[in-house]
Parts: C-alpha cells; structure tokens; sequence
C-alpha cells in the first residue's frame, strides 16, 4: 500500500513512518519544514507548512492508498481558536479533499473525548463521550465531521482512541515523571488505588499500521497495552527500569487532588489520582489486534532512551 502520513516528523507520526516502511508499504510523509524528519531513501517527504491552509491537496495525496492522519496541537498554552483550526479544521479539509481519491482515512483521536475519568471501570467503544479541554472537544468534533464524511462518501473512516502514550521520545507529563523518579525524592502516591490504561509506542504504531491494512478496520478503536496499572504500581516498574528504588509516601488521593487544585495541577493530580481504563476488545475481535509489546518491555525501552538522551 501507499500510506499518507500526516505529522510525520512527530512522536507518534516518525516511528509510524518507520514501523510503516519496515511492513513494507510505500510511504509519503507530510512534514513541516525541510530537515524536520530525518529521511530514509525509500521515504518520500513533502513539505506542507500548514495543513489547514488554503492549498492544493491533490499532489499530496495522489497515488495514495490510505491516509493516516496524525497531526495534531495539544499544547494547553495554545490558544483555543489555534487548536481549533490544527486538530479540526485541516482534518476537515483534508478528508473532503481525500475522499473519491483515497480508500481509506485512519485518524489518531484520543480516549480523551470520553472524558478524564471512566469511574472506576473499563471503557468501551460506545461509551458516553464528555471532553474536558479544548484539545479533546476538538478531536471529538473532528471524529464526528469524519463518520458523517463517512455516511456520504465511500471512504472508509477509522477512528483510534489512544490513551496516554509513552516511549523513546516521549515528553510533556511522562517525562517530568520519569525525571522525579530518577532524582529518588519520594512520591506521594503510595496510598492511591485507581487503574489507567497507556500505550507504549511500538504497540501504538502497530495497532495504527493493523488499521491502516486490515479489511475489517472502520468505525472507532480503543487500544491500549494489555491490563491497566495503578500510579503505585506504575511508579515501581519505571524505577525498577531505571535502577532505581520506588520511593512512595502513603498520601490519601484526596489529600493529593487538592493540593493539585491549591498549586495549578489540578488535572495532573487528578490523571495520577484517577481511573481511566479502557477495553480493547473491539480491536482484538475485529482486528485481530493485541498489544505485541509488555508494559515492561515498553517501560525499559523508554528507560535506556530517558538515560542516553536525557541527562
């Protein structure tokens, strides 16, 4: 297959372009600004500064077989009407445009239009979506322009619902999170008992790469690594990669939510505090999709990259 790939030179978007050429499909990668993706030969880069601008789309999406679609803007600083136009206005014009040319359009959403917290149990498919930020209103709006594309046109829509993702790269909140555990200050999360779901890259990206090829890929998939984790446990298993000891204070959940809400964290505390579990069962009977990497496995992955790159 030939795959767009938007985002290219992102997180996400970069180990794609990699997890896509080594499946061996041909893939063409929309990046932002010359040198931004390093590129491999069998890669074909095209520049496109800003993909909810006014331009042609035709040259960049002739050819192509699929589209994965994994720009976005998430940054809680950008201003709203900004993650507006980024996460909703070039996914809109970038499917009208795809669609009677392109067979199918895979956009990475976020379990994040369910809203912040799944109540303590395990959230499906079907589940009631409540956004909380403007990033996840966005991403919900973007996945409703695409299903009613969907009801119009011939053009397969898939819509995946990632929870937090972490691996060699990563930056924003798991990373500030690797950071103060490496430093052995205690933690105060040793009394928390909730249970989230993440994804480790290398499982995002084939669970991407399953959607961009398997007959049966339409509608909306949760997916995650198998199982969910507390914050306890969670801190344990990166320490245990890092080498270092878990440190954890027993400090009640309630304790540590408003002392979020006193300092500016508010959200933060509550992502370490709260439940957020997802059922990947959809994905695992439709697709045949299981995670094919272990938390461990992605936790020592993005351990050996937090110690050559971070110091």
């Amino acid at each position: 297959m030939r795959i767009l790939v938007t985002g290219a030179s992102g997180f996400i978007g970069a180990a794609l372009c990699r997890e896509l050429l080594a499946r061996g499909h041909a893939v063409r990668a929309a990046i932002r600004h010359p040198g931004a993706l390093p590129l491999p030969p069998e890669l074909q880069g095209i520049v496109v500064p800003d993909l909810a601008a006014e331009f042609d789309r035709r040259a960049l999406l002739a050819g192509v077989d699929a589209v994965v679609h994994a720009a976005a803007i998430a940054h809680r600083h950008a201003g709203e009407a900004e993650i507006e136009r980024v996460n909703f206005d070039a996914t809109a014009r970038l499917a009208e445009a795809a669609a009677g040319l392109v067979r199918r359009f895979v956009f990475l959403s976020s379990v994040k239009v369910h809203g912040e917290d799944s109540g303590g149990r395990a959230l499906s498919e079907t589940d009631e979506t409540r956004p909380e930020d403007a990033y996840a209103r966005t991403k919900l709006k973007a996945e409703r322009f695409l299903s009613d594309l969907a009801a119009r046109s011939a053009m397969e829509i898939v819509l995946l619902r990632p929870p937090l993702v972490y691996g060699p790269g990563v930056r924003a909140n798991f990373l500030r999170l690797l950071r103060w555990i490496d430093s052995g200050l205690p933690l105060p999360f040793g009394s928390v008992r909730n249970r989230r779901s993440l994804i480790y890259l290398g499982n995002l990206v084939d669970a991407i790469a399953r959607c961009a090829e398997h007959p049966q890929a339409r509608g909306a998939f949760l997916v995650s690594d198998e199982g969910a984790v507390s914050t306890p446990d969670l801190v344990s298993r990166i320490a245990r990669s890092l080498g270092r000891p878990a440190r954890l204070l027993p400090v009640p959940a309630g304790v540590l939510r408003a002392i979020g809400a006193i300092a500016g964290r508010r959200d933060e505390m509550r992502r370490l505090t709260g439940d957020l579990a997802i059922d990947c069962s959809r994905a695992q009977r439709l697709l045949g999709w299981t995670p094919p990497f272990t938390l461990d496995r992605g936790l020592a992955d993005t351990a050996r990259w937090f110690r050559s790159e971070c110091p």
